[in-house]
C-alpha cells in the first residue's frame, strides 16, 4: 500500500501525460531488466583494445592526460604543484595517509580506522558485516531491514584515496605506489563486473569514482607506459562514462545526485575528448551544466536542496564541472550561469562562523567530488576548500547577510554571529534533505559554538535516528504539543512542507540585527496555532533576545530547546547556565518558564554522534495572542578561554 501511495503521489506530481508515460515505462522495465541480465551474464561488458584507440582518438594516454585533463582540472594541476615544494609535516601527512590506505585501513562513515586485510570486500559494509550481492543492479537492494549501510561500500568504492596514492610516489618515485594503484584498480575491476554488485546500483557513485580514477592517473600519466594494467583501466573507464551516460538519474526535480553523474561524465569527457564519444559527453555534459546551475541554484546562490552541507557538495562539482566544460567546450556555460557560481561561493564566506566552520542546517553525509589531499584529513564541517579551488582567497565575513530564496539569515556584529533558518523543505517540495529547523539558530560568540544544530548522524542505517536528528525536538525552536513542524511519516527522504515559513521583518545594523518569521506547521493541531519568532542580537548588551508569539484559540504545551556544543549546564529558577572551560559562557533567561537540563547529541560528521547538553524550557501557553520573552546573554570577550572547535 505504501509502494502504491507513494506511485501515486509521483504520477500526481509528473501530471497525467508524463505520469501515465513514467508508469507505463515502470511496468515493462522489469521484462527488460531480466533480459538485459541474461545478456549480461552471457556476454559481460568489455572494450577491445581497437575500440579504446578509437575512443581515445588515437592519442597516446599519457600525453591525453598530462595536456587537456590537467588543463581542465586546476584544482588537480594546483595539487600536483603545491607537491613539488612540499616538506615537513605536510609531506610527512600526505604519506601516511596513503600508507593507510595502501595498507586497506580506512576511516569511514564513522566506522573508526578499519583493517580491510589483503584482499577487499568491495561489497561489503564493513561497520555492520553485511555483504551485498554480486547481482545485476536490478536486483540490487539498496536497503536491508537491519543496521547495514550501502553507503559505506559506496564511499569506499568511491577511491577518494586514490590520488593520495598517485601523490605518495610523485613524492618519493617508489614503484610501491604504482604497483599498489595497479592492483586496487585491477582487483576492483575484477570484482565489480559492469552492472552488477553494490558500486553500480548508483550512477552518482559510479561517476564520482571515475572522476577520482582520471586525476589519479592525470598526476602518474608519466609513469604508466609499460604498467600492464593501464589499458585495463582506461578500458574500465570508457565503460564508466558509456554507464554514466545510460544510467543517469534525471527527474523533473533534480539534485547532487543527477549534477555528480554530469560533473564525473565531463572529467571522463576530459580524457576521451578526442574521440567522437568523448566529444559528444562533452557537448552534452557543458549543454547540461548551464541548464543544471539555472535549475539547482536559487537566485540569491543557495542550493534548492535546503542544506548547508549539500551546498558545499553541489559548489564543489559545479566548480569542477565549469572547469571541464570551459576547457572543452568553451562559452558553453553563460556569464549569467557563472555568476550563480559566484553567488554560491558568497553564501560560502556569508555562512561560515567565526569558528571557521559551517553550520549543519539540513542533512550531511560529508559528500566529496574530488577531495584530493584533503582526504582522511579535512575537517568535515569546513568549506572553506570551495574557496581554494575555484581559485579565490578566504576573506572573513564581517556583515550580516541574507538569502532570503535559500531560507538563510546571519547577524553578525563583534564578536557575535547567529544564523537564522526560515526556509521551504527544497528540492521542489519533495524535503530529501530537510529538516524540521523553521526558526532554529545557531549562536557563536569569542570564536565558540554555543548552540548549535546537531547535524545527521545516519541515513538509512537508523530509521530511529534519522527521524531524531531531523525532528523538531532537535532544533532550537519552538514545540507546540509534541507535534512536528512537518510530518515525518512520508520516508526517510521526504517531508511535505506544511510549515511554510516565511520572513516578516529583517534589519541589521552595525551593532547587532532584527527579524521576525513565522511558520504554520502547527496548523494541522486540533487547535490549531501559529509560531511567531523575533530574534534580536544587540551586541554592546551582548545579548540575544527571542520574543516567540504563539497564536491560537486554545491553550498548547509549549517546548523551547537549545542544543549546546558541548559543556555543562546546569538549570535553575527561570533559566539556565552553562559554563565551557569553567568560564560562564551562556546565560539562558525566561520568566515563568521551567528550565531542565536533558542529554542530547551532536552529529560531527556522517556515522558518528557526540552526546552534549540539550537545555529544554516548558510552559503552557495561555490562549490568543500568547508572547513568551527569552534572553541569551553572552560574557564579556576578556574572558573567554580562546576559541574551541
Amino acid at each position: 500500500m505504501g509502494r502504491l501511495l507513494e506511485g501515486f503521489a509521483q504520477w500526481r506530481r509528473l501530471g497525467p501525460r508524463a505520469g501515465t508515460a513514467a508508469a507505463l515505462a515502470r511496468g515493462v522495465r522489469p521484462a527488460r531488466m531480466r533480459a538485459r541480465r541474461a545478456r549480461l551474464l552471457r556476454r559481460p561488458l568489455s572494450v577491445g583494445a581497437p575500440e579504446l584507440a578509437r575512443a581515445l582518438g588515437h592519442e597516446v594516454p599519457a600525453e591525453r592526460l598530462r595536456g587537456k585533463v590537467l588543463d581542465a582540472l586546476p584544482s588537480l594541476r594546483a595539487f600536483e604543484a603545491a607537491l613539488d615544494g612540499l616538506e615537513g609535516d605536510a609531506r610527512e601527512s600526505i604519506l601516511a595517509r596513503a600508507e593507510q590506505a595502501a595498507a586497506h585501513r580506512f576511516d569511514l562513515l564513522g566506522s573508526g580506522v578499519t583493517a580491510l586485510g589483503p584482499q577487499v570486500d568491495w561489497q561489503l559494509d564493513f561497520k555492520s558485516g553485511r555483504s551485498w550481492p554480486l547481482e545485476h543492479i536490478s536486483r540490487v537492494p539498496i536497503v536491508y531491514p537491519d543496521d547495514s549501510d550501502i553507503k559505506v561500500p559506496w564511499e569506499l568504492s568511491r577511491f577518494q584515496h586514490l590520488p593520495l596514492l598517485a601523490a605518495a610516489y610523485r613524492l618519493t618515485a617508489e614503484r610501491r605506489w604504482l604497483e599498489e594503484i595497479g592492483a586496487q584498480l585491477t582487483d576492483w575491476i575484477r570484482a565489480n563486473p559492469v552492472e552488477f554488485g553494490a558500486n553500480w546500483a548508483c550512477t552518482m557513485d559510479v561517476a564520482i569514482r571515475a572522476a577520482n580514477w582520471v586525476a589519479t592517473l592525470a598526476l602518474i600519466a608519466d609513469a604508466l607506459e609499460d604498467e600492464e594494467w593501464l589499458q585495463q583501466a582506461l578500458a574500465s573507464l570508457l565503460l564508466h562514462g558509456r554507464f554514466i551516460r545510460s544510467h543517469l538519474e534525471w527527474g523533473h526535480v533534480r539534485g547532487n545526485h543527477y549534477l555528480a553523474d554530469v560533473a564525473g561524465l565531463l572529467v571522463v569527457a576530459a580524457l576521451f575528448g578526442a574521440g567522437s564519444e568523448g566529444r559528444e559527453w562533452a557537448r552534452w555534459g557543458s549543454a547540461e551544466l548551464d541548464r543544471e546551475l539555472a535549475h539547482q541554484v536559487r537566485s540569491d546562490g543557495c542550493d534548492h536542496e535546503a542544506s548547508i552541507p549539500y551546498h558545499r557538495l553541489v559548489t564543489e562539482m559545479f566548480i569542477c564541472a565549469a572547469d571541464v566544460a570551459a576547457t572543452l567546450c568553451p562559452d558553453s556555460v553563460s556569464p549569467s550561469r557563472r555568476a550563480a557560481l559566484e553567488r554560491m561561493l558568497d553564501f560560502v564566506r556569508d555562512y561560515t562562523r567565526p569558528d571557521s566552520l559551517a553550520p549543519q542546517v539540513g542533512d550531511a553525509d560529508d559528500g566529496r567530488f574530488l577531495p584530493l589531499g584533503d582526504y582522511g584529513s579535512a575537517e568535515h564541517g569546513s568549506h572553506l576548500h570551495l574557496l581554494a579551488q575555484a581559485g579565490l582567497q578566504y576573506r572573513a565575513a564581517t556583515a550580516s547577510a541574507a538569502y532570503p530564496y535559500g531560507g538563510y539569515w546571519m547577524m553578525r556584529a563583534g564578536d557575535i554571529y547567529v544564523l537564522i533558518r526560515c526556509g521551504d523543505v527544497g528540492l521542489g517540495g519533495i524535503g530529501a534533505h530537510a529538516h524540521n529547523d523553521a526558526l532554529s539558530f545557531e549562536l557563536v560568540a569569542g570564536g565558540r559554538a554555543l548552540v548549535v544544530d546537531p547535524g545527521s548522524f545516519l541515513y538509512t542505517a537508523d530509521p530511529v535516528a534519522r527521524n531524531r536528528f531531523r525532528s523538531t525536538a532537535f532544533h532550537s525552536t519552538l514545540q507546540i504539543d509534541g507535534a512536528e513542524q512537518n510530518s515525518l511519516d512520508g520516508g526517510l527522504f521526504a517531508m511535505h512542507d506544511r510549515r511554510r515559513a516565511e520572513m516578516l521583518s529583517w534589519q541589521p545594523s552595525s551593532t547587532g540585527a532584527l527579524f521576525t518569521g513565522r511558520h504554520h506547521g502547527y496548523c494541522e493541531l486540533p487547535s490549531p496555532a501559529t509560531h511567531t519568532r523575533t530574534l534580536e542580537l544587540d551586541a554592546p548588551a551582548r545579548e540575544l533576545r527571542i520574543i516567540d508569539v504563539v497564536s491560537s484559540r486554545a491553550a498548547h504545551e509549549l517546548m523551547w530547546t537549545f542544543p549546546l556544543a558541548g559543556g555543562n549546564a546546569r538549570a535553575r529558577e527561570g533559566g539556565a547556565s552553562v559554563r565551557f572551560d569553567d568560564e560562564v559562557a551562556l546565560e539562558i533567561e525566561a520568566r515563568g518558564v521551567e528550565f531542565e537540563v536533558e542529554p542530547g547529541w551532536v552529529s560531527p560528521s556522517y556515522g558518528r554522534r557526540v552526546e552534549v547538553p540539550f537545555v529544554r524550557a516548558r510552559r503552557r501557553s495561555e490562549p490568543g495572542e500568547d508572547v513568551t520573552e527569552l534572553t541569551l546573554r553572552l560574557p564579556s570577550p576578556a574572558i573567554w578561554p580562546g576559541p574551541a572547535r
